[in-house]
Order: structure tokens, then sequence, then C-alpha cells
């Protein structure tokens, strides 16, 4: 078991990843900070029953994930994205208009291909990772990401003309 330190220094590691995942689900920056609020209470309190240290992020985004769907399940409504996080300006205006296209691109799929594209790709998990932390198994989560590719494929081929 991991102590009360070891456990806010994992938080403060993972928590851009915390936000990230509770933002694409509930699309909304209050209900996301709920969620990660609620998550890491559920995560502190239920601490002992991490088994290894080593998967702490999965274990807390999959808390994170089930405390943000329970959270759509009570409101029964998702709420749209009202602000575009900045990016940042490295001075390249083309690399920064590709980012928020795909950005758009990313945030404009449902759920279940937001939530996998973001752990795949912005996350860097492994499909087995994310399989639990969705709570479905691996063939879905591949699935899910091939039919999200083709998706964004799709979006960005018509907002690029090509």
């Amino acid at each position: 078991m991991i102590d009360k330190n070891t456990f806010c220094e994992h938080i403060r590691l993972h928590e851009r990843a915390m936000y990230y995942l509770a933002f694409s689900i509930v699309r909304n920056e209050s209900d996301a900070g709920e969620v990660i609020s609620e998550s890491i209470y559920r995560a502190y309190k239920n601490l002992n029953t991490l088994k290894n240290e080593n998967s702490f992020k999965p274990w807390i985004l999959r808390i994170i994930h089930n405390t943000a769907v329970e959270m759509i399940r009570k409101n029964s409504k998702i709420i749209p994205m009202d602000e575009m996080r900045d990016i940042g300006n490295n001075g390249k205006e083309n690399e920064i208009s590709t980012k928020l296209d795909l950005r758009n691109a990313v945030e404009g799929l449902k759920p279940p291909y937001r939530v996998v594209v973001l752990l795949f790709y912005y996350e860097n998990l492994p499909v087995s990772k994310i399989a639990q932390i969705t709570n479905t198994n691996a063939v879905s989560v591949k699935k899910q990401l091939s039919r999200a590719r083709n998706m964004l494929r799709e979006r960005l081929k018509e907002d690029w003309d090509l």
C-alpha cells in the first residue's frame, strides 16, 4: 500500500491525464473538476484496493472514467464544450491550425471513440490498459480506435477539402 505523500505525488504526476479524460467525457470544465475531486476522494478512500503502485495511472483513470460516466447518467445530458483550451503559440500558424483542426475533430467524436483516442494517442496507453479503464475488452478497444480513425479521416478530409 502506498502512503499519503506518494498518493499525492501520483495525483500531481497524472493530473493532466485525469483532467483530459474527465473533460473529454463530461465536456465541461466545472463538471470535469467535480469528477476529478470525487475521483481523488474515492481513490484515496479505496487506496487499499491498489495492488501495485506501478498500476496507479490506469487505476486512477478508470476511477475518473467511471465517475464521469456516473455523473452523465445522473444528469442525463452531455453539456457541449464552451471553450477551446489554449494550445500555445509556437510561431507556426499552419501547425497551430492543424492542431486545432485535429483537436476539434477529436472533440467532435462521440464519447467511446473520443475516450479511446485520448487514452491511446494523447496518454500513450496500450490497448490492454484502455480496456481496463473503460471496462471493455481489447477487441472492442481496437474496433473503437479503428472506427475513430476512420471518422477522423473523414472529418479532416472534409475540413481540408482533400
